[in-house]
């Protein structure tokens, strides 16, 4: 047995008459400050048999003359050293994906390997016992928050996951992040995902009225027949689909051209090198003719380039003009208007299709493309037939409807649809844009002014989360999938109960620049620090092995 393994049980002792290691630390710095020199005595005081105590003088106090020892083995070092190895396991072998090993590799680097085993047998059961306790944690505070929690109506993103062999279906709302749904089923169609949806919202007040996803057939009926919700379409798989047949045929002419035109200019550069004697008329000529050909093999090339790109701006500005509200004035955009800016994008990608005398297959592409419109239209009239439900239920003036319709709505919507913009100068004007609007609707002299401090609050949180309901991507659960591919690298294997841990350390402890966590923006309220609740139910840790004494002659039994 080296010096890092544990003399520990794989499982905590409920020995009633065995002292944890903080209370140890306690009374040998007890004893070490009384003024009483017996050990007998001291024990005989704080209710110890006396071998018991001899024992822990003998074995865990502190080494004299070295501080870091001596600390370590007080109270608030054994304190300190509990949070370090549980701030160790939650972010390097859960939240990171490290494995184990590599804790017992930090603790050791650190010099901790003295206070507590960090061999993998010894550290296993303390892992073990955190995932546990997280779902504990989960299942004890989230009925109260959702007591508490006011009744809402909520997108779902779902999408499916393959790191296991069984899918991973994983359901997130994307306003605040708040993973609904991740566990592993058999199948993965319609009726399953549903029965997954309902239990992961089983006693939470939220109706789902939404699902953003890919066009994936069962994700739809899931949508439309299973909840009876509207269904929105991924903008990027739209745009993938309508920009993949035209990417190829516009490519392959400007690598063509480039080659020619390569081929052409070595063809003039050798008839344009300077001769001793004067050149030829048919030199001159041949000269002239590659000079023309470059020539037009250049403007071949600049226009090849400039079909391909006028197509990816095209389908670009299908995603910059996809709004409920205009990207430049921020103010509200209709179904219709919002149709018009898109099939003008598809008249000019026609155009350009035309122009480069593509096949039919890329013209069948921008016909298609039609329908999807048509399907995106349809998402921004119901999301302005929710909005406008939702205004008529918060018994507001008329004018008092338009100031939100009009400034807070699109404030809150720019506010969260700026960080996602390509530029970093699009972000900031968006970001600019957004506070300029909610300002504007707060000034005095506004309609909304005039309401109480409750009642803004109140109007606030309804702009802000009916503004979320408009969602174009499902980008939210996309990189969940790649946190889950990263946990099956790193562990080989992701388990049902270290997956349903993840959820609970994605939704309860991983916190945003802000500091809220995903369960809070979900529930409107703050809960318990899970940290701290796992602090307090933390085992004790395993001890170092003594370190074997080696008799002259033979081998040492430590790490070297």
């Amino acid at each position: 047995m080296t010096a890092c393994h544990s003399t520990a049980p794989a499982t905590p002792r409920t020995d009633p008459f065995r002292r944890s290691r903080v209370a140890i630390a306690t009374s040998l710095e007890d004893f070490s400050s009384a003024e009483q020199p017996s050990q007998r005595a001291f024990a005989q005081q704080a209710g110890l048999p006396h071998a018991t105590f001899n024992y822990w003088t003998r074995h865990y106090a502190a080494a004299a003359g070295d501080p870091l020892d001596s600390f370590f083995r007080c109270a608030a070092g054994e304190e300190l050293l509990r949070r370090l190895v549980l701030a160790a396991l939650t972010t390097f072998q859960l939240q990171g994906a490290g494995g184990i090993r590599l804790v017992g590799t930090f603790l050791q680097r650190a010099g901790l390997d003295r206070f507590v085993a960090t061999s993998r047998g010894a550290l296993h059961p303390l892992a073990a016992r955190i995932e546990a306790d997280l779902v504990a944690f989960r299942d004890a505070e989230q009925p109260a928050l959702a007591q508490q929690m006011k009744p809402r109506a909520i997108t779902v993103v779902p999408d499916e996951h393959f790191h296991s062999g069984k899918p991973c279906l994983v359901g997130l709302e994307p306003v605040s992040g708040f993973l609904v749904v991740e566990c592993y089923r058999d199948r993965r169609d319609a009726d399953t995902w549903k029965e997954a949806i309902q239990q992961g919202t089983a006693g939470l007040p939220v109706e789902v009225v939404q699902m953003t996803s890919d066009e994936a057939r069962a994700l739809i009926c899931l949508a439309e027949k299973g909840f009876q919700a509207a269904h929105s379409p991924d903008l990027f798989h739209g745009q993938h689909d309508l920009l993949k047949p035209l990417l190829l045929p516009l490519t392959r002419p400007i690598q063509q051209a480039e080659k020619e035109l390569h081929k052409a200019s070595q063809h003039s550069a050798a008839l344009d090198t300077p001769l001793p004697e004067p050149t030829s008329e048919e030199e001159f000529l041949a000269l002239v003719e590659a000079v023309l050909e470059e020539e037009a093999l250049g403007k071949q090339l600049q226009q090849a380039r400039q079909h391909k790109e006028e197509a990816v701006q095209q389908v670009r500005g299908v995603g910059d003009d996809y709004h409920p509200f205009d990207r430049d004035t921020g103010k509200p955009v209709t179904a219709e208007e919002v149709g018009q800016r898109l099939n003008a994008h598809l008249d000019e990608l026609a155009q350009v299709v035309a122009k480069a005398e593509l096949s039919d297959k890329a013209k069948a592409a921008v016909d298609r493309a039609r329908t999807w419109v048509a399907t995106l239209m349809g998402c921004v009239a119901w999301f302005w037939s929710l909005a406008d439900a939702q205004l008529e239920e918060m018994d507001l003036s008329e004018e008092q409807e338009r100031v939100m319709r009009e400034k807070l709505l699109a404030g809150h919507y720019w506010g969260t649809a700026a960080g996602r913009a390509r530029t970093a100068e699009e972000r900031k004007r968006l970001k600019e844009m957004a506070e300029a609007l909610k300002k504007e609707a707060w000034q005095e002299g506004t309609a909304l002014a005039a309401l109480s401090e409750e009642e803004r609050k109140e109007v606030e949180g309804a702009a802000q989360q009916t503004a979320g309901l408009f969602q174009r991507s499902s980008s939210a659960v996309e990189g969940r999938n790649g946190r889950l591919s990263l946990q099956k690298h790193g562990h080989s294997r992701v388990s049902e109960q270290r997956l349903k841990a993840l959820t609970v350390l994605h939704n309860y402890l991983v916190r945003r620049p802000d500091g809220t966590t995903a369960a809070q923006r979900f529930f409107g309220q703050k809960h318990k620090d899970v940290f701290s609740w796992l602090l307090e139910r933390l085992p004790d840790l395993p001890r170092p092995a003594a370190k074997r004494s080696t008799r002259a002659g033979q081998p040492s039994l430590q790490p070297g």
